[in-house]
């Protein structure tokens, strides 16, 4: 048995299902076994649940995207981006009570800085603050 993924390894693992699985047209399920089989990546029960439920939530999640982005409209988001915020909104949201939304923030931050564009992170640090201050989750 593999060792206890972190909760950075856990979101990032939801970050790749879920763009593999927009980029693809696959569900989830499919994205995860494509993963483990060709990544080697280790996906948990918890990883694909999120990943669901994240997916579940894109017109919800898209909406605030589109609100509190001041410079670009959703449809020109980056697939990364987008999926990288949508997660983080989704913590922020959804998962608020054991996740802080600066936390949430932060790791999305991260990512971002892995998987986007140099100048990406900024945008996303921008648009998840703005939002987090708007509904006085920033405290």
């Amino acid at each position: 048995m593999s060792a206890k993924l972190t909760r950075h390894e856990i979101r990032e693992g939801v970050f790749l299902l879920l763009f593999q699985s927009d980029l693809s047209g696959i569900d989830i399920d499919e994205t995860a076994g494509a993963c483990e089989e060709a990544y080697e990546m280790t996906v948990t029960e918890e990883m694909k649940n999120t990943a669901k439920a994240v997916a579940e939530k894109y017109a919800e999640l898209d909406g605030i995207i589109g609100e509190y982005s001041k410079k670009r409209s959703v449809s020109r988001i980056s697939e990364v981006n987008k999926t990288i915020l949508r997660l983080a909104l989704y913590e922020i949201n959804y998962r608020g009570d054991s996740i802080p939304p600066k936390a949430a923030v932060n790791e999305a931050v991260e990512l971002s800085k892995k998987y986007a564009e140099k100048q990406d992170s900024s945008f996303i640090n921008g648009v998840l603050g703005n939002y987090i201050k708007a509904v006085g989750k920033d405290a």
